[in-house]
């Protein structure tokens, strides 16, 4: 169902403004709001939620809670203008320095989810969440954070048409499944996407970084080229990380998160992890070096992902050491012979095999 919302630009320090009534008008335009034409019928259109404002009745003024990001794109958003190949860097400069790409206010007033992939609600949820806030997405494998990452992007690659999309990961078949993914679930345009590494040289990486708007990048060459300035960062509206829990210290996620904060450049950010760590500060670290500010966890046991775990049945086989483990295993045998023998004279072993300890 598609359901378009008008964009509207409150003044949040006029202390005059009506928000009541604001609230009740919203409200009546959503529900008299004619829906606009439908996609293909591959996929479903739903708006964002009109509780952009959550009204307080012990207040006078509603809360603000839109993510600012998109809201400053919708607000600079203007005329259609001509498309080019090779961007204007300085195009892309806005207040103050600050970069900003053209929404396609159309286009924004919609988000789209598959239908040609059975729905399971926390996908949906944690996906409608990550649209509009940068995102740490902590899910066990398996579970479908490639889909999660591919509806987030190929809503981005609607909105911003001069925009550009990175999803960074730091193997190769991460990326492969994700490539697969962005082209064959919510059909981003081949055309419009490049795989790149460090096989590649910098001269082409920094062609395709002005001709291409969707990457498939390493962390280590996402770095170098926001260093080198062939990135052309000012356009980046949407950062996907995966394996994001390697993101502590001086690894390549956190130094490249780091250069574009520091421009600053406006872009979503979404992390995702299967194994987010056990300690609170570690993922705190986590969180501050990539920028984010939601949440999103779930484990196996929870109620809305347990349905789709399979039961697994563990096997353990037992096989005989080949040749060269033997032989290691008699030399270290050897060497800890003394040891032992030393440890039980004086009490602290009771256990004289040295070959059975543990």
């Amino acid at each position: 169902m598609t359901s378009a919302i008008t964009n509207q630009i409150i003044d949040e320090d006029d202390d005059g403004f009506d928000w009541e009534a604001a609230v009740r008008e919203i409200d009546v335009a959503c529900q008299t709001a004619k829906p606009c034409t439908p996609r293909p019928d591959q996929f479903s259109h739903f708006a964002p939620t009109i509780s952009n404002f959550h009204y307080s009745k012990n207040k006078k003024r509603a809360v603000p809670s839109r993510q600012s990001t998109l809201d400053k794109f919708v607000a600079k958003a203007g005329p259609p203008r001509p498309r080019s190949e090779e961007p204007d860097q300085d195009r892309a400069q806005g207040d103050k320095g600050v970069g900003y790409i053209d929404i396609d206010a159309d286009a924004a007033k919609t988000w789209i989810y598959p239908v040609n992939v059975p729905l399971r609600d926390y996908q949906f949820a944690i996906t409608k969440k990550a649209l509009f806030s940068n995102t740490l997405v902590a899910l066990p494998t398996g579970l479908g954070k490639t889909l999660i990452a591919a509806v987030v992007m190929y809503n981005y690659f609607r909105w911003f048409p001069d925009g550009k999309i990175v999803f960074a990961a730091p193997s190769r078949p991460l990326v492969m499944q994700q490539i697969e993914a962005c082209h064959n679930i919510v059909g981003i345009p081949q055309e419009w996407t490049i795989d790149m590494t460090g096989q590649i040289s910098p001269a082409k990486r920094a062609c395709f970084w002005k001709t291409k708007r969707v990457f498939f990048v390493t962390p280590q060459v996402l770095e170098k080229d926001i260093q080198s300035g062939t990135c052309l960062v000012k356009y980046l509206v949407c950062l996907v990380i995966d394996e994001a829990h390697r993101a502590l210290g001086n690894y390549s996620y956190c130094v490249a998160v780091r250069e574009l904060m520091a421009v600053p450049v406006q872009l979503r950010m979404l992390a995702l992890t299967a194994t987010p760590g056990s300690k609170q500060q570690t993922i705190q670290h986590i969180i501050d070096n990539l920028n984010v500010s939601t949440l999103e966890y779930r484990t196996e046991s929870d109620d809305d992902v347990s349905p789709y775990v399979h039961n697994r049945k563990i096997e353990l086989i037992q096989v005989a050491m080949g040749q060269d483990a033997v032989e290691i295993n008699n030399k270290l045998s050897e060497v800890i012979r003394p040891i032992v023998a030393r440890l039980c004279a004086v009490g602290v072993l009771q256990n004289r095999d040295y070959q059975t300890i543990r």
